[in-house]
């Protein structure tokens, strides 16, 4: 890459994420002079190119001086340098975004959720592709939200803080990171199909004719099993209101051992005596002699 000041950047072209880029210290090649930190990245979403930095000379403090990307020699890992102080300059910022907030809707109406981070070309600034998750807060970790990536390709047209993709967009999402709020079932993404069992719910009947005619046939074939085995009611014995009598019990029968027995011991019984006549006088009996 060549600068305005006609240096060559020794630095090979690669994908950063704005969140890399976010804290990187900036160094004048003049005098290796630390001239700040950048705090922003401003691009055009219509062009999906990163064209402006913010730098701030203190750390939250202060008002960042803008730095034109192709200012930049070399966009490293650890430091950025540029040929002096002299390339900041008063930019206008009208038509460009932060990107990160916006939110991401197919053309179909399916929400994809918001943009957390995005991918450029440290060289050209030329955007790569979007991160998303479902509410697009940076100070969220992956492992707590999942996040998504989504070509740059896919984007047809910006308004304000939100982006229009393809349709079929989320079928060519690239899960990067899956949260634990998605595996207890919490942050599932809304176009992803429901997997849990459903259970089934009664439909509804337009024509009641035919429930009622069901219900009767139901009803009928009720009637004729309970007809088919009629309970048999108890006998009255006797007039109806008086009380039943018990039936008596039969004394046991007596052994023939002990009827023999019975019979051989029992003594002959005497003939009764004979009644006198109630006209004879008992004293004329012992007499003998007519009074």
């Amino acid at each position: 890459m060549t600068t305005g000041k006609g240096s060559v950047a020794l630095v090979r072209p690669e994908v950063r994420r704005r969140s890399q880029v976010l804290g990187t210290q900036v160094i004048s090649q003049a005098n290796a002079a630390r001239l700040g930190v950048v705090s922003e990245v401003w691009a055009d979403l219509e062009a999906k190119q990163v064209l402006v930095l913010g730098v701030l000379e203190k750390a939250f403090a202060g008002s960042p001086r803008l730095l034109d990307l192709r200012q930049v020699t070399a966009l490293g890992q650890d430091a950025i340098l540029i040929p002096s102080d002299e390339v900041f300059d008063d930019l206008d910022l009208q038509g460009l975004s932060r990107v990160v907030g916006s939110e991401v809707v197919t053309e179909e109406g399916i929400r994809l959720g918001k943009v957390k981070d995005f991918e450029f070309n440290s060289v050209s600034g030329l955007i790569t592709g979007l991160i998303l998750s479902n509410l697009g807060l940076t100070f969220l970790p992956g492992f707590i939200l999942s996040t998504y990536l989504l070509p740059a390709d896919e984007i047809v047209s910006v308004g304000g803080d939100r982006l229009i993709v393809a349709d079929g967009a989320e079928t060519r999402l690239a899960q990067l990171t899956k949260g634990i709020l998605e595996t207890l079932g919490l942050g599932k993404p809304s176009w992803l199909p429901e997997t849990g069992f459903a259970p089934a719910l009664p439909r509804a009947v337009d024509d009641y004719s035919a429930v009622e005619e069901n219900y009767e046939e139901e009803y009928d074939e009720e009637g004729e099993q309970e007809d088919d085995h009629p309970e048999e009611e108890p006998e009255l014995q006797g007039e109806a209101g008086s009380p039943r009598q018990p039936e008596p019990v039969p004394a046991p029968e007596q052994p023939e051992w002990e009827q023999e027995y019975v019979q051989a011991e029992a003594p002959p019984s005497e003939p009764a005596p004979e009644s006198a006549p109630l006209d004879i006088d008992p004293w004329e009996k012992n007499t003998g002699e007519p009074t």
